[in-house]
């Protein structure tokens, strides 16, 4: 199956589609502070709205993964791709606070949808190396992407919020239309159950139960860690975003500027350090290493008062996130088996969009107080991320010597 995927070149297509999505899903967040304040919103919205948005992507991400074992994640796909798109158009022309929370809360719910399926389409369709390069490059394409679309959304912006919106309409429905033209149907190659899909076993609660099936020590404390890190990252990109245009008076141009810079350092870093540390290290002993590189700039924006070197601190921090994210899943995919892969995904995306839900919130509803304490929070839930990932860690190395003798 490899040899044919390979002969294929499947994942070319599947790289285009991801990346021309990727675009436009980041294109509205740099024009977000910009447009809350043209249109006279409350200043929390900027995480309440995304919060929504979590909320929902958790709520919906375990029926997404059942109906994977069911439905072609292709065709989940498409069905997502064009729902989100419909939830940011809501979203791009609100004029009230309801409205913005209704938008970002129906595209939570696709948005879901999409990355649960997409992971499960590579794993249904690839094996070893060739299924973690592919995770590998896919992380990279939604980091690059999105760094690009922050940057066209921002330099867009200057024009008008409303220039930004129709641009990311338009790229989010290219992808929508690429997802379905350029991937296979995968169902050959998935685990058919044999029980018939059932709605209530989808909802999120149930999956926390049906997770005791292939939850163990290690898996708990890195999906802990992914929680906890989860919060304080969304925590301070959320503030950051708001803080430049509020606090330091920077356009949306200038936030875009920084994510082209990201986007650069995140290819470059993605095809040496990253392929690096998947072929050549324990992913499941590097990933602390990664989250504690990651902490150090989130520490220094605490202190740090010069714009230049915040900006900076902020530009490192994005870097090290694109280096974690796919080691992050890489380290899940390595705990997946035919039979719990599409379950086990959807779970850890669950998770990471209920971490997101906190993170979000934290960061709009304590603002108001002090501009600074979401920055400081966001460093403190991330570094209680590291506290798991080590735990995690020593967990995996204890089954390694355990298994050594």
């Amino acid at each position: 199956m490899i040899k044919r995927l390979q002969q294929k070149n499947l994942y070319l297509p599947l790289c285009i589609a991801v990346a021309v999505f990727g675009v436009g899903a980041s294109m509205a967040h740099p024009v977000t502070p910009t447009m809350i304040i043209e249109r006279g919103l409350d200043s929390s919205l900027f995480g309440t709205a995304f919060a929504a948005m979590c909320i929902t992507s958790f709520l919906t991400s375990p029926f997404w993964g059942k109906l994977c074992n069911y439905v072609s994640p292709r065709r989940i796909m498409v069905i997502s791709a064009f729902g989100y798109v419909a939830g940011q158009t809501i979203f791009g022309f609100c004029t009230s606070g309801a409205m913005a929370i209704g938008g970002r809360a129906l595209s939570g719910v696709f948005v879901g949808g999409l990355y649960t399926a997409l992971p499960n389409y590579i794993i249904n369709t690839s094996q070893g190396e060739v299924r973690a390069r592919a995770l590998t490059v896919n992380q990279m394409l939604q980091s690059v992407s999105s760094a690009v679309g922050y940057f066209l959304g921002g330099m867009l912006g200057v024009i008008s919020v409303e220039t930004t919106i129709v641009g990311m309409i338009i790229f989010l429905s290219a992808g929508g239309v690429l997802f379905g033209l350029m991937t296979i149907d995968d169902t050959p190659y998935k685990h058919k159950p044999e029980k018939p899909f059932e709605l209530r076993d989808a909802n999120p609660f149930s999956a926390f139960v049906e997770s005791r099936r292939y939850m163990n020590r290690m898996l708990f404390f890195f999906l802990a860690a992914v929680v906890f890190a989860g919060m304080g990252q969304v925590c301070l990109e959320q503030v950051f975003n708001y803080y430049i245009k509020d606090q330091l008076g920077m356009s949306s141009a200038y936030n875009g500027t920084f994510k082209a810079i990201i986007a650069v350092t995140t290819i470059v870093l993605n095809v040496t350090l990253n392929m690096w540390l998947i072929r050549k290290t324990d992913i499941m002993k590097s990933y602390p290493i990664v989250l504690i590189a990651q902490l150090i700039p989130m520490i220094g924006m605490i202190f740090i008062k010069n714009k230049l070197a915040f900006s900076a601190a902020y530009i490192i921090f994005s870097t090290a996130n694109a280096v974690r994210n796919p080691l992050q899943q890489n380290v899940a995919a390595a705990q997946t088996s035919p039979e719990n892969s599409n379950s086990l995904i959807g779970f850890y995306h669950s998770l990471s969009s209920f971490g997101s839900v906190f993170g979000a919130l934290f960061a709009g509803l304590i603002y108001e107080y002090d501009p600074f304490l979401p920055f400081k929070l966001a460093a403190a839930l991330f570094a209680c991320g590291i506290g798991f990932s080590f735990v995690f860690s020593a967990i995996h190395s204890g089954k390694r010597g355990s298994g050594a003798q």
